[in-house]
């Protein structure tokens, strides 16, 4: 392997890992909960406001808007 193809590697491998972190990352408002879901079925413990980390591509999440009375 010369070093054009083990950069062209490494620029490929940064490329991936950025691409999960941008998918994995997800931000919850304040006044909202994150419901979460992973193949279709509903998970038990929903995420406050603030920055959260799921799975990428496996878990999906709704953001639902909670009112204290």
């Amino acid at each position: 392997m010369n070093m054009t193809q083990a950069r062209l590697l490494v620029a490929a491998v940064v490329g991936l890992v950025a691409i999960l972190l941008y998918a994995s990352i997800h931000k919850i408002e304040e006044g909202h909960l994150a419901v979460y879901y992973r193949g279709g079925a509903l998970l038990t413990s929903p995420s406050g406001p603030g920055y959260h980390i799921m799975l990428p591509f496996i878990t999906t999440f709704r953001s639902v808007q909670c009112l204290t009375l």
